[in-house]
């Protein structure tokens, strides 16, 4: 009968090949004969060279200590978990941002790195992503990622997912990069743009305020003493010049002078802010505005606006007078045109104010020139709005600008 001491034995050594060179070998030996005091008499036995067998082993070794390295190096968290998402692999850059060391976290269930409410989505999240048989791809591409401490801090995470199958099992590695101070940047930089955009409304308003009230001085103070000088002049025209040329050349020339300096007086104070604006609305405004442009720079002014609009009071309604009074001098100035149109409309909680022009139209290169033909008011204005502008040109067809402004709640 055969003995556990007479079953084949292996054993793996290194010989000294007949070149010279040490090769690893497997000696697989049976007993097959004893004597009778149970020593063995005869032996079977073979040598095998599994000298490559031995270098594959040294390269997966030297390459698994390499990716360990790398592993370990890695400014990134690397976590592995199997398929029932429990931890298998936490490299140093993990033990630094979740402040676990590997012995705590090993073989636990993912969850312990992810707020409780998160639990269920996350778990969803993996177990959907590995029905795909996609290989990789960012974890809540949509949003930012939430994981937590051991301390029980909160943090935002960027966060990527592979998977792959070893023997049949499967295995997702996360590498995820704490986001924190990029988000509290990212905070503070959007609260400084809400302060600015603040105080650029409040200083926009301020100087509203105070051209209105320089406006309605020129008006009524310096308009009514040019009015009185005005009516003094008539009276010295009519009981003085009579019969003496040279005094009447005089008066003459005062008048027209004076005449002049009311025109001016007008023109200034309605460019500070047209008074119908304050005393009639933005329709009454608007409609002086198309006229008066019309007059200065000889196109027609095709002027839409609905009553909802029409009705739209402070500030908004000096914000959308200033923004198509603005498009009107741009069209003037630089458009060469023939027509324009102007629509001005409410669509729900929104002012949708869209101009055309039918001149020679501004070429992209042209739109993005420092100073943008006097565009660049337009979109600081919308922008301190928290609207939205759109500037299309097309050479030889016309330019077309497209406002879109939020009606605060405050407003009617």
């Amino acid at each position: 009968m055969e003995t556990g001491a007479d079953r084949a034995r292996h054993l793996e050594v290194r010989m000294r090949a007949r070149d010279g060179a040490w090769r690893w070998v497997r000696w697989r030996a049976r007993v097959v004969g004893r004597g009778e005091d149970g020593r063995a008499l005869r032996v079977v036995g073979t040598v095998t060279d599994i000298d490559e067998l031995w270098k594959g082993r040294d390269l997966a070794r030297e390459s698994q200590l390499r990716l360990q390295g790398i592993v370990d190096s890695a400014m990134d968290a690397i976590i592995s978990v199997d398929g029932e998402q429990h931890i298998t692999l936490f490299n140093r850059a993990a033990e630094r941002i979740f402040g676990y060391e590997p012995r705590e976290v090993l073989g636990r269930p993912l969850d312990l790195l992810i707020p409780p409410r998160f639990h269920r989505e996350h778990r969803r999240h993996v177990e959907t992503f590995g029905r795909t048989g996609v290989s990789s791809r960012p974890m809540m591409a949509q949003r930012i990622v939430t994981a937590i401490r051991k301390s029980g801090e909160e943090f935002p995470i960027d966060a990527s997912i592979s998977q792959n199958e070893i023997r049949g099992q499967r295995f997702y590695t996360v590498i995820l990069r704490d986001v924190s101070m990029r988000e509290r940047t990212r905070r503070e930089l959007a609260q400084a743009r809400e302060d600015l955009r603040e105080l650029s409304v409040a200083s926009r308003t301020a100087r509203e305020q105070e051209n209105s009230r320089i406006s309605r001085e020129l008006h009524d103070e310096l308009g009514q003493n040019l009015t009185s000088l005005k009516m003094d002049l008539a009276w010295l025209e009519a009981n003085v010049a009579d019969g003496n040329e040279r005094i009447g050349r005089t008066l003459s020339g005062m008048r027209s002078v004076l005449d002049s300096t009311v025109a001016a007086t007008r023109r200034i104070s309605a460019d500070l802010r047209p008074l119908m604006l304050d005393d009639l609305g933005l329709l009454a405004a608007l409609e002086w505005l198309a006229e008066e442009t019309s007059r200065r720079h000889g196109f027609t002014v095709d002027l839409a606006v609905d009553e909802e609009t029409g009705a739209l009071s402070e500030p908004l309604a000096s914000h959308l007078y200033r923004i198509v009074q603005e498009s009107l001098t741009n069209a003037g100035r630089h458009a060469a045109a023939g027509k324009v149109r102007v629509a001005l409309r409410t669509i729900g909680r929104e002012v949708h104010l869209d101009v055309r022009d039918d001149g020679r139209g501004l070429s992209p290169e042209d739109l993005q020139k420092k100073g943008s033909f006097g565009l660049v008011g337009i979109r600081e204005r919308v922008y301190i709005l928290a609207g939205s502008v759109e500037i299309r040109g097309d050479p030889g067809h016309g330019t077309e600008i497209h406002v879109r402004l939020p009606i605060p709640e405050s407003a009617p």
